[in-house]
């Protein structure tokens, strides 16, 4: 990821909190600073030493922007993180009020993180931002509240995934399955959402990260669930499908030819596991590919079933490993990732990932289904998204939150305008949540 760090297209995961209330900015940066004693990657940059790679933890706290607070433009434009002069992680708090001096804000207020993905993924973020919220509470007086800690010790030893010889010889003969689907990875011609060309690739849009967002009701969030439910799939099934039939949609309207390679959509998959539930926020996480020919992709009971299937045989297998195995075999034979990482191929149509419930087991009171960190302020609202990379047009990203859905679409606006954007992620909330 580190590597897969283009000038226009920033390795960046976003988290954006939505409060309600008064919210006071010097407490918030006090649980900030105690936050990142446990968690040391994100005030990390990167050194580069005869051709490796060290994390070198700087000692600074995250820059913290304040901006004015824009419903149209909820994740303010940045030009991502350059790991080799910066910390891995930053933050901006907006509100109407900007005033730098004030400390006491009223009102909604949004608190973006951005994190450059080799520190940390989604679930690493997560646990990160929940601390902060703790402390928080903690510091106001509202909650004295008791985290399992971190270990920071497991951090020594992220880049085994917990695989010793004896699990992986266990592991083994599933894992053929997994060069298999290596060797179509590597062979199958995969086909952007669009055969345009960004402009400029020297920098990000200037609007990046372009991001819509659509908040599904109770109700619609219900939906979601049963139709999963009566087609026996689950919901991060549902959305792969939904992913393959409003990618087909749109390119059989704006794309006359060349339709003759795979739709591929990449799926992050967590490989923490039991043992790693007090590490400290660090990227452990997996890819996984489906592949489907546009012709192939029908709104049929066999397709959801098609893939459904494929699925569970990448979990029973655990295939998610797989990427990993075969990355390491990569760079023994090529010594590096950057051949990989080359900007002229299509390795990916889009990115589809389901964080599932967010904050669901904060230890804070709940009033009305939102954690509740002072007597005065609520969190209302979560929005996350994962980056995009060259080639790949979208990004989709759901997370429930109060019993509530949130479906994210980050897209490439170097080739898709925002009306199509919102074209695309109308065709996926209206496929995925209304009643059938």
């Amino acid at each position: 990821m580190l590597l897969d760090d283009q000038p226009a297209y920033p390795m960046s995961c976003f988290f954006m909190l939505k409060l309600q209330g008064r919210f006071n900015v010097a407490i918030f940066e006090s649980a900030l600073r105690k936050a990142l004693e446990n968690h040391p990657l994100l005030t990390c940059s990167v050194t580069e030493t005869n051709g490796q790679f060290y994390w070198q933890n700087t000692g600074k706290p995250p820059e913290i922007v304040r901006l004015p607070l824009d419903e149209e433009r909820r994740f303010p434009a940045t030009k991502g993180i350059d790991l080799f002069c910066e910390p891995s992680s930053k933050i901006t708090i907006c509100n109407v009020n900007i005033n730098s001096e004030e400390s006491q804000l009223d009102g909604q207020t949004n608190i973006i993180f951005e994190v450059h993905h080799s520190a940390s993924d989604a679930a690493g973020i997560a646990r990160f931002i929940e601390d902060i919220l703790c402390g928080y509470a903690s510091r106001s007086g509202f909650a004295a509240v008791q985290r399992e800690p971190v270990e920071l010790a497991l951090l020594s030893r992220r880049g085994t995934f917990g695989l010793a010889w004896s699990k992986i010889l266990q592991t083994l003969p599933k894992q053929f399955w997994g060069i298999f689907r290596a060797w179509t990875f590597l062979m199958h011609r995969v086909m952007p959402l669009t055969p345009q060309k960004p402009s400029d690739t020297s920098k990000p849009s200037s609007d990046y990260p372009a991001i819509l967002y659509r908040d599904l009701t109770v109700i619609e969030t219900q939906n979601v669930r049963e139709q999963a439910k009566q087609l026996g799939i689950t919901i991060n099934d549902l959305f792969l499908c939904t992913a393959f039939f409003a990618m087909q949609h749109w390119r059989t309207q704006h794309v006359t030819d060349g339709n003759r390679g795979h739709l591929r959509v990449a799926v992050p998959t967590n490989l923490r596991t039991s043992a790693d539930t007090r590490m400290p926020a660090a990227n452990i996480v997996s890819m996984v590919f489906l592949d489907r020919k546009l012709k192939k992709i029908q709104r049929t009971k066999s397709f959801y079933q098609e893939v459904h299937e494929e699925m569970q045989h990448i979990k029973r297998c655990d295939l998610g490993w797989a990427f990993i195995h075969g990355l390491t075999l990569y760079r023994c034979v090529f010594g590096s990732f950057r051949k990989m990482t080359r900007k002229d191929r299509c390795w990916t149509t889009a990115t589809v990932s389901n964080l599932g419930r967010l904050f669901a087991d904060v230890p804070l009171p709940i009033r009305e289904g939102c954690v509740q960190i002072d007597d005065s302020l609520a969190l209302i609202g979560v929005e996350s998204s994962p980056p995009v990379r060259s080639w790949t047009a979208m990004g989709i990203c759901a997370m429930t939150y109060a019993e509530r859905m949130t479906i994210n679409f980050h897209y490439d606006s170097g080739v898709l305008t925002r009306s199509d954007a919102q074209s695309i992620l109308d065709d996926i909330t209206n496929e995925v949540s209304l009643p059938r």
